[in-house]
């Protein structure tokens, strides 16, 4: 096995246009807080379940003890590119009980944060839906954070107001909205046949994922920072089909249950990182 870095230097040189990514979460592993990232109940409402698992998403549900204020925190990461933007997947029930909804008869409030330098939590986003079953994919823009450290917090508060789903939350130095590569893993269980799948290649060619057990980086590499701590291993070297879509299927180890997998990819074609993965083997 060869470190993914040097398979990098030696199967593409020349001029490299690097997409920086931050952090990448699509809450696949079935468990909420996902590995290294925290809740916090911010009012001690001991009958708040708060954020939880629901379908591979993060769901928070209308809950009906009193007032819930939880908060799902992600690990930190240092902006060091001229741009940022965070971008997720949405999904609200229940909008009239949204406190800013026209016709609102509810107190909640769904809001998306950053903490910078370990500061105060500065709304970016809040949810104006007004129909249930509303979705949405936004960009928002963290030029007010570029060259600091921050963290992503998912906020919740209502008395039993909206439910919230949240999905696929990625901060990157792209400002598009998907449509570019995407890297995802299912069924990541000891002893079971995992899926791990790229989309968006460039088409018919290569595409190396790496993977590290030992933290999530970042280590420079030709094509930018990667979400892996030293040592990383190639995982699989993929060719991507007509469509750009490039898969495989391995068995995971029956002793792996209970470690994270820090895992990334690289488009050799283009010379562009995929979204970075910590995924927890069930």
């Amino acid at each position: 096995m060869k470190i993914l870095t040097s398979l990098a230097v030696m199967a593409f040189a020349g001029s490299l246009s690097a997409q920086t990514t931050y952090l990448s979460e699509d809450f696949n592993g079935g468990v909420v807080p996902p590995a290294g990232w925290t809740m916090v109940n911010n009012n001690g409402n001991t009958g708040s379940a708060g954020w939880i698992s629901s379908g591979d998403r993060a769901w928070h549900e209308d809950e009906f003890n009193g007032q819930s204020d939880n908060r799902l925190i992600s690990p930190a990461f240092v902006i060091t590119t001229p741009d940022a933007f965070l971008h997720f997947d949405g999904e609200t029930n229940w909008a009239q009980w949204l406190a800013n909804h026209p016709s609102s008869i509810g107190n909640g409030i769904s809001t998306m944060e950053i903490n910078v330098n370990g500061g105060g939590w500065i709304i970016v986003w809040i949810d104006t839906s007004l129909n249930n079953g509303d979705t949405y994919s936004p960009t928002v823009d963290l030029g007010v954070a570029i060259g600091d450290s921050v963290q992503i917090g998912v906020h919740f508060s209502g008395d039993f107001a909206q439910e919230w789903w949240v999905d696929n939350v990625v901060v990157d130095d792209q400002s598009g909205a998907g449509g570019g590569l995407v890297y995802s893993i299912t069924n990541l269980v000891a002893g079971a046949t995992a899926n791990f799948s790229v989309t968006g290649a460039s088409a018919g060619g290569a595409v190396i994922l790496g993977y590290s057990l030992a933290g999530a980086g970042p280590t420079a590499t030709p094509y930018g920072l990667v979400d892996m701590s030293a040592p990383i291993t190639t995982l699989a070297t993929l060719t991507a089909d007509g469509s750009g879509n490039a898969s495989f299927s391995p068995t995971v180890p029956g002793g792996a249950a209970g470690a994270t997998l820090y895992t990334q990819g690289v488009d050799l074609g283009s010379g562009t990182l995929t979204n970075s993965l910590a995924e927890l083997v069930l």
